[in-house]
């Protein structure tokens, strides 16, 4: 099954052409790229990988994200030498579902209606996916459209546990609850960890964290999530790279009314300027605040410290929220890449049955591996995040129950 991925950013567009193998639900990238600074002309950039993983950069990006798709389709179609691309499916990624859109689905007006309603907790990414998606299915009419939502993994949150203690009416009013993001990157973790114990996914009890420039949590039962660190929008739950996470909400309006600007110039400074920029006052890039501490900055250290604090806290109260855990995994940039954030993270946790094996915590750099002590009560891995094949494999599904449902 031929399947074209995309994956819109603010200022940025990811996509990847996956070749899925039924028989084992893997898959091979014919093909993929991504956008950078899109709308800055020659600011821009793009770089695309060919199936035998040649690179092929220039600057210049493009004037919007619906160009940028078509630039990749037709860079596609170049070096597959057919046009048009015939492919079995195209699935878009969207940031927030809203409370519509309940599961992955094919695109028809009761899905874009859905989408349309979501728009107002997402005023940010909404507009260039859906234009994007317009895009694409007036270019490639033949295949069928799939859109997955971040929040979709999460609709199995129990309400004690997605609802804000706000009166009743209001929240109703205005659909105000935890929805949760990152659902392809903790759904990719956990999927994949069963895959390597060889168990259904029901069969999991697990605390994943994805630690990027944008980071969350997800305790997750039975292959289920039951509880995430981001709620009605992604600036809740942990530190990030330039998002403060959990704070006090009087904070918003102490700083409006002493600062002298508006509430909405105050949440922009907890989404752009926070996080590990605001605290360390030099980067937004864990490597370079992680010199600076090394350098013997202050703030650089104390950014690191309240990092891994935080994560550290969560974990803690996940093993609560679950009655304990098989396993902790970690995925994104820093989860991934950091050795000394996840060994700091794991701190003075064996008394909950957490301790790493340092040996295998340095080698694991980007690459899947257990990397707990042996005979520690909980495990503890590495695991890569791929979204687009994640995306690819939805859409497989999604295709595929169709079919059923019309046979």
């Amino acid at each position: 099954m031929l399947v074209l991925v995309f994956n819109c950013g603010s200022s940025s567009l990811k996509f990847d052409l996956i070749q899925l193998d039924a028989a084992s639900a893997g898959g091979a990238s014919l093909g993929h790229g991504v956008f950078e600074e899109i709308g800055r002309g020659q600011g821009g950039s793009r770089r695309f990988v060919d199936s035998a993983g040649a690179a092929h950069e220039k600057s210049g990006g493009a004037a919007d994200h619906p160009a940028a798709a078509l630039a990749a389709i037709e860079w596609l179609e170049t070096t597959r030498g057919e046009s048009p691309l015939r492919l079995d499916a195209i699935v878009h990624r969207f940031v927030h579902g809203g409370p519509d859109l309940t599961a992955p689905a094919i695109v028809d007006q009761n899905v874009l209606q859905a989408l349309d309603a979501a728009a107002v907790f997402d005023p940010l990414h909404y507009p260039p996916a859906i234009a994007t998606l317009r895009a694409v299915a007036t270019r490639l009419p033949d295949a069928p459209t799939i859109v997955v939502a971040d929040t979709l993994f999460h609709q199995t949150i129990p309400d004690y546990a997605r609802e804000y203690a706000l009166p009743r009416p209001l929240a109703a009013r205005h659909r105000i609850r935890r929805y949760g993001f990152h659902g392809p990157a903790h759904a990719w973790m956990m999927e994949r960890y069963a895959e390597l114990k060889g168990v259904a996914p029901a069969a999991v009890n697990l605390i994943t964290l994805q630690l990027g420039a944008g980071c969350s949590a997800t305790a997750i039962r039975a292959g289920r999530s039951v509880d995430t660190s981001m709620g009605l929008t992604p600036l809740e739950g942990l530190m990030m790279a330039t998002r403060s996470g959990d704070l006090d909400p009087a904070i918003v309006s102490f700083l409006a009314a002493h600062e002298g600007v508006a509430a909405a110039n105050i949440e922009a400074i907890l989404n752009h300027e926070s996080g590990l920029r605001g605290v360390s006052g030099l980067s937004d890039d864990l490597r370079e605040v992680e010199a600076a501490a090394r350098a013997g900055n202050r703030d650089a250290a104390l950014a690191i410290a309240m990092f891994c604090y935080r994560v550290r806290k969560y974990i803690g109260a996940y093993l609560a929220a679950l009655g304990g855990a098989d396993a902790v995994v970690f995925g994104g940039g820093i989860g991934e890449h950091s050795a000394s954030v996840r060994a700091e993270i794991c701190a003075d946790l064996k008394p909950f049955g957490i301790e790493l094996d340092s040996a295998r915590n340095q080698r694991a750099s980007g690459h899947e591996e257990r990397i707990s002590a042996d005979g520690a009560g909980v495990e503890v891995y590495v695991i890569p995040v791929n979204e687009e094949l994640y995306m690819a494999r939805v859409a497989a599904r999604v295709v595929a129950g169709a079919g059923k449902a019309s046979a």
